[in-house]
């Protein structure tokens, strides 16, 4: 038991702040004699996301699509007669077809055109009035959205700028393994055929772009809590940025070295880049989670000079001078992909640096 819920601590946490949540909007929506406390109750647990950065754009979205759903629904219902079936279709057409243009441009706002239906065909409506009903859906959903939020900040608060360095270093790190992979195969110099190495590839393929997809949205959140003056991190997005061109960067030297030849495979050195690129990429990658300065190492240069040097040689002797130009393309590409796996890597750790020693 101890073993699961140490695996389950954040959703665990996060069922706890929505259970939180629902109880309190519930109790203040009961306390205010709101007529429809569910709708409180119902937008409580929605704001209340993993993150406090989530929360914040999710109570934005619910309160700002239902405020345009109220006040454009209201003013059909006050202004068009819906009294019978046919009438009632007209004026849903005319609620629903803008409020459904905004949701098509905007995902936050595909809350407007069913509060502006509720409005119209709410049963509530009918006794309190479009004006009264509308009020009281806005107070209600009002309410549930500060309580999410409160809930979210007050409450074993998941900060989204902690939670992106968390999934920076293992973006890093899948890249690490990646590379790892690479220099660790020996015949992937000379054109690796095995399909299980290929499939364990774009399976770690798959899984980093899967942590930069989750990346992006925490970096997101956490530029809404730095807005807010909720977390005082530097801004993550070069961060982002940084480790999608290395991921770039891997890409370009797998198909460089992976694809097979027909011709054989000069003696090639990249491997030893590849492998102090992956070592690099780990080290950043845990001082990036402890929030500690990196290390400084001259490894990753040492190989490279070797690298320039090896491929020197090779064009001295004359050895790529009969090499086909597909060949010739993966012998350059290789090379390039290192040097901008280089420069990027030498980026990395400035953005590393400047989440060092925060809280």
């Amino acid at each position: 038991m101890r073993h699961w819920f140490a695996a389950n601590r954040s959703k665990l946490i996060h069922a706890l702040r929505m259970t939180i949540s629902c109880l309190a909007a519930f109790a203040l929506a009961a306390a205010l004699a709101l007529p429809q406390a569910f709708w409180a109750v119902i937008t409580a647990i929605i704001v209340t996301q993993s993150s406090v950065g989530g929360s914040l754009k999710a109570a934005l979205d619910r309160f700002v699509g239902s405020l345009l759903g109220v006040v454009y629904g209201c003013a059909v219902a006050i202004l068009m007669p819906h009294g019978d079936p046919p009438a009632r279709a007209l004026a849903l057409l005319v609620a629903v077809a803008p409020l459904s243009f905004f949701a098509a441009i905007s995902a936050g706002l595909r809350v407007a055109p069913i509060t502006a239906i509720i409005v119209l065909l709410g049963t509530s409506g009918a006794s309190l009035g479009p004006l009264g009903f509308a009020t009281d859906r806005v107070l209600e959903v009002g309410l549930g959205c500060v309580v999410g939020v409160l809930v979210s900040v007050l409450v074993v608060p998941a900060r989204a700028s902690r939670s992106v360095l968390v999934t920076a270093a293992e973006v890093a790190r899948l890249l690490a393994r990646q590379l790892d992979a690479l220099a660790a195969d020996g015949s992937a110099a000379e054109g690796n055929t095995d399909g299980k190495g290929q499939a364990d590839m774009n399976a770690l393929a798959l899984r980093t772009r899967k942590a930069l997809t989750r990346l992006e949205t925490l970096v997101g959140e956490a530029a809404r809590e730095r807005r807010s003056r909720l977390a005082d991190l530097p801004d993550p997005d070069p961060l982002l940025r940084t480790l999608m061109r290395l991921r770039h960067d891997v890409v370009m030297l797998r198909r460089a070295v992976w694809e097979p030849s027909r011709n054989g495979a000069p003696e090639w050195s990249w491997a030893p880049v590849a492998a102090a690129a992956a070592a690099r990429l780990g080290s950043l990658a845990d001082a990036l989670a402890a929030g500690l300065l990196p290390a400084p190492s001259d490894a990753l240069a040492g190989a490279l000079a070797d690298y320039r040097t090896a491929i020197d040689g090779m064009r001295k002797a004359h050895r790529t001078r009969d090499l086909p130009t597909d060949m010739l393309w993966r012998l350059f590409g290789a090379g390039f992909a290192l040097e901008q796996a280089s420069r990027n890597l030498a980026d990395l750790e400035e953005r590393v640096a400047d989440f060092a020693a925060r809280p």
